[in-house]
Order: C-alpha cells, then structure tokens, then sequence
C-alpha cells in the first residue's frame, strides 16, 4: 500500500511539474502565437506535510472502558492540489499517521498505537488568499498496531481499514509554506468485536511545504505583462509602456520610436514627418516645382516669374514680355527724341478763347502724334489738361477736363485705339508759373502728353 501511494504522487506530481515549466518556458519560433491567459488562475500543486496528532478513542457502549484519555501522534506524508477555480480545488493527500488513545479496561492502564496510511481527499474552499477550509473523507489502512505499556504487537486485534469524516482550515493556502489544523472523526468502529463499539477521533495540527506549482496571474493580451500591471490589457504591449503598444503621438500611423516627428504627424516615406519643405515658402517638396528656391503658391512654388528677364518680376513689371528697367515699371525706355517730339507738339496745341475747340494751327502737331502712336502700337499716351487760375475754380476744372478730352477725341478720329489714351483735367490746380503775370497765366494755360508704354 506505501508503495502504490507513492508511485500515484510521483506520477501526478511529474504531469503538474512538466505542465508548470511549459507554462513558463521562453516562446520560440515554434510559439509564435501570443501565450494568452484568459483568466487569473493557480497550476496543480503538491509537497510535504507533516505535523502533530492529538487524539483518543470514541468509545461508545463500554463498562469495561475507563480514564479514556488523548494521547499525542505524528503524521507526515506528501499532497497534491488540483485547482478547479480560484477559490476551489480538490486535494489529495498520502500520509503516514500515529494516534490511538489512554485507556484503562479491568483496572489495567493501556497506551495504545495505531499506525495508518491514510488518504484524505479534501475539496477545499478557499475564503479570500489566507484561508481556506477543508472538507472531506479519509480512508485509512491500518499496518501498526501497538500496545506500548506491555510493549506487544497487537495489529491483528483492530480492523485494518476505516474510513473517517475530516474538517478543518488552513492558513496561508497558496503560499510555500502553510499552516493546517483539522478535526478526525472515525464513522466505522474499528474493534473486530461489536462490543465496545470503538472510533478513531483526534485533532492534527501541522505544516505543508510546496514543492512545486505557482500562481499564473491573467495576461490577457498574451504580451508577458500580466493584467494587473497592464495599462493595456486587451492589447498586446511593451514592459517600458506599461503594456500599452509604442504610442503614436500625432496619430499619424507611425508608432513614436520609429517616428522622426513623434509630435507632428507625416508620412512612412519622410519617416513619420510632414512632407519636406526645403525652401521653406510653405508648398511642400512634393507639390514645390522649385523646391530648392522660395516661392508663391500660386506659381507652384516658384518665385514670381520675370518673363522678360528684365530683373522686375511679372507681377510688378507693367510689361512683362519686354525688358525694361525698374526705374520704368519694367518697360522699354521711350527713346528721348521721340519724347521731345511729342512734348513739342504738345506746345503747339491751341483752342478758341474760353472753349475747348480745337484750332486748325494745332492740326499739324497733333497729326505729327498720331504718326508716333500708330507707328508704336505699344505706346499709349496720357493727356493732361490745365488752365490759369482767371474765373472760377470749377469753370476752370471743366475747361481742363474738356480740352483733355478734345485732343484725345482728335487722335481716336485719327486712328489712335481710345484705349490707349487717357484724358484728365487737373484746373489750376498744377501751375508751372506765376499766375500774377500775364505771361505766367499763359504757360499755364496748357495741355501735356505723356508717353508711356504700359
């Protein structure tokens, strides 16, 4: 009977051994899959027990019996715990026990000795990590029998086998080293005779050492950090993230150690960074046909285009496909000769005294412009009109606006587009000499061309 209860422990202490290192053994390439554990939870367990027994006999319907005292033992043995949940779990455990009882029958003093090997199987309900109780039977074979005060071996006077009902507690349940307490209470009478009829009761008290099986807490995600130290529970993690993935700060799709931009989000090309913008003119390299100069974006990134390549960009050069200089908004210089001949011709314009008519003296001049504007479709040309301050100031205003207009109506009639040319009257309001004279009134009274080729 030793041997079989210790074959049985080894054989179901080797399958929770194994299972428990599998539960701990390093991932390789065979495992990649994530190890998943679903649920707090507590592997087979199993080890040494052993402690002191305090018992005596139940003795019932005896006048033979008396001074029935307790009497000390010892029991040790080997235990296994199969968990079912956290908080239940069944035990079964091989032990040898020492108990028995002082008694006296017919004025004789007896220390009696039985000696079992005892299989209690518990189902224990464990009340919080600290302590459990124990519930269940005991089955006990009896290979000891001695009556120590007469030093004799009397086995062949008890029953070889009984069965007990067991009660207790313990301390400490799942830790390497626990504290158990329990009460024995014998169900068959153990005397080979039906009188007196006589149980086996007593109290064991007793430490157990865990040899092997531990507690597995939960990783649900499977990522080696267990759920109570898990920021992220469901979600695979890194240990120096609590769990939790590589964070993607600016949510860009590109985890923050691999992210050159961790704060700003970008592209996996760039690294995790915005588009490059090397010039800095704010279009990206990708959309920047110049993307080594500073641009506009409305030119694709480019700077303003100077057409002409005259140094006055497009959008400031008054002609932009013909090189000029900035002094003249970007325009060809109108050659001086031909400026003075229109200036001159300007000083031959004459009208009827108070009016805006034209005199036929003026004709030749003014056909001498219309020559230069049709020979030059790109010149356009400004007509200013002016008066001295005699009269009014706003007969004055109308005179100007009206000469202006008479000369530039003569050069339409003569061929001249009216888009290029603009009258304005300015009064008196531009003298070029004394009004106090009469001669200072007549170079006031005036009409000027401009040209201009834009």
């Amino acid at each position: 009977m030793k041997n079989i209860l210790l074959i049985t422990f080894l054989f179901f202490a080797a399958t929770a051994m194994s299972q428990d290192s599998m539960m701990m053994a390093p991932r390789t390439n065979s495992m990649m899959a994530p190890l998943k554990i679903t649920r707090d939870h507590y592997t087979v367990s199993g080890g040494l027990l052993g402690g002191a027994n305090y018992s005596k006999f139940n003795v019932k319907s005896s006048t033979t019996f008396s001074a029935n005292h307790w009497k000390f033992g010892y029991n040790g043995g080997i235990w296994l715990n199969f968990p079912v949940t956290n908080g239940f779990s069944f035990e079964l455990q091989g032990l040898y026990s020492s108990v028995g009882g002082k008694y006296t029958v017919g004025g004789v003093d007896k220390d009696q000795e039985l000696g079992y090997i005892s299989v209690p199987v518990f189902m224990k309900f464990g009340l919080g990590k600290s302590f459990a109780i124990i519930l269940g039977p005991e089955f006990d074979l009896l290979v000891h029998g001695r009556e120590k005060n007469a030093n004799v071996d009397n086995k062949g006077a008890w029953k070889d086998n009984d069965v007990a009902a067991v009660g207790g507690f313990e301390l400490f349940p799942h830790a390497p080293v626990s504290l158990y307490a329990r009460y024995v209470y014998g169900i068959n009478n153990i005397n080979p005779s039906t009188n007196p009829n006589i149980k086996n009761q007593g109290v064991q008290a007793g430490v157990k050492i865990k040899l092997f099986g531990r507690h597995i807490p939960a990783d649900s995600d499977g990522d080696g950090i267990v759920d109570s130290k898990d920021k992220c529970p469901s979600v695979p993690g890194l240990e120096r993230y609590q769990g939790c993935p590589i964070p993607d700060t600016d949510g860009d799709g590109i985890n923050d150690e691999e992210d050159k931009c961790p704060t700003v989000a970008g592209l996996a090309k760039y690294q995790g960074c915005p588009i490059p913008d090397t010039d800095g003119d704010g279009v990206n390299d990708e959309e920047d046909k110049c993307p080594t100069v500073a641009g506009l974006a409305k030119y694709q990134g480019c700077p303003i285009p100077d057409t002409d390549k005259d140094g006055v960009n497009d959008e400031v050069d008054k002609c932009p496909n013909e090189a000029g200089p900035a002094s003249n908004s970007g325009c060809p210089v109108i050659d001086v000769v031909i400026v003075e001949r229109v200036n001159k011709a300007a000083q031959n314009i004459f009208f009827s005294i108070n009016s805006a008519k034209l005199l036929a003296k003026s004709f030749k001049s003014l056909k001498e412009v219309v020559k230069i504007m049709n020979d030059n479709p790109s010149y356009k040309i400004d007509v200013d009109g002016h008066t001295s301050n005699t009269g009014g100031t706003e007969l004055n205003q109308k005179l100007s606006d009206s000469r202006a207009k008479s000369v530039r109506q003569y050069l339409i009639d003569n061929g001249v587009d009216e888009s290029r040319i603009v009258a304005t009257g300015y009064g008196e309001t531009k003298p070029i000499a004394d009004n106090k004279t009469a001669a200072g009134r007549s170079k006031n009274r005036r009409v000027e061309m401009h040209l201009k080729n834009y």
